[in-house]
């Protein structure tokens, strides 16, 4: 794999983030490892770091997440899993950074308008955002953007909302690494550099959570958001100049 040194720098960043906001690694992550990977390999090692730098949060999300609505949106999400990893197989590398660009950047602009408590959720409406959301994990790792644009306009609290997103990409992270291994997507060759870009991962979580207690944000609009947006229009421009 080409640039190993930036896509370290680029994980390690993208968990400053995730520690200091409790947001963003994976939009980050993929974002910025477009730059200098195939999709097919930046998603599955992506998911995998994903996931374990999520294990030490679930324990505590059990305590506080709504067990209803992680159902619904999990019934949803293992719907939607299977057809991200087609999409993901069967799309063209550069078509896929395409999407998985043009969505950050629409996803996080929709994000940086402040919105007011006004959608009541009810079953339907709740599996058919799960199976978006697990599209999106499979396919590109960005699962989480689609749930966080609907639990923004729920009235749940906030501390609600972000144990019951842990555990919701906790648990489709988990689904579509299995089926990537299933798959033979997810091999041997995968494994060392996903081991590798762990320490980064875990150091810059450390990091954005002593940075969270020295300085607590009053919101992850305002840090998250603009660091999404620049690398997913950046990542959108190169893409785009080099089908031309």
């Amino acid at each position: 794999m080409p640039h190993f040194e930036l896509a370290m720098l680029l994980i390690f960043m993208a968990a400053i983030i995730r520690g200091y906001t409790g947001f963003g690694f994976a939009a980050i992550a993929i974002s910025g490892l477009s730059f200098i990977w195939p999709a097919k390999v930046s998603v599955p090692v992506i998911l995998i770091l994903d996931l374990l730098c999520s294990i030490g949060l679930i324990r505590k999300a059990w305590r506080y997440a709504n067990i209803d609505l992680l159902k619904q949106l999990s019934f949803g999400a293992f719907i939607g899993i299977p057809i991200g990893l087609v999409i993901l197989i069967k799309v063209p590398d550069q078509l896929l950074k395409l999407s998985v660009s043009l969505s950050v950047l629409a996803m996080s602009i929709w994000l940086l308008k402040p919105h007011s408590n006004h959608l009541t959720p009810n079953k339907w409406l709740t599996r058919m955002i799960g199976s978006i959301s697990g599209g999106f994990t499979a396919a590109a790792s960005i699962g989480g953007l689609p749930v966080v644009c609907y639990l923004l306009l729920t009235p749940y609290v906030a501390h609600v909302q972000r144990a019951t997103l842990v555990l919701f990409l906790s648990a489709t992270d988990l689904a579509s690494v299995a089926l990537m291994v299933a798959n033979k997507i997810i091999n041997i060759s995968l494994w060392l550099p996903t081991l590798i870009l762990l320490g980064p991962a875990f150091i810059g979580v450390l990091v954005g959570q002593w940075l969270f207690h020295r300085n607590p944000p009053k919101s992850f609009r305002h840090i998250a958001l603009p660091v999404l947006i620049s690398l997913s229009a950046l990542s959108l421009y190169f893409n785009l100049h080099s089908v031309h």
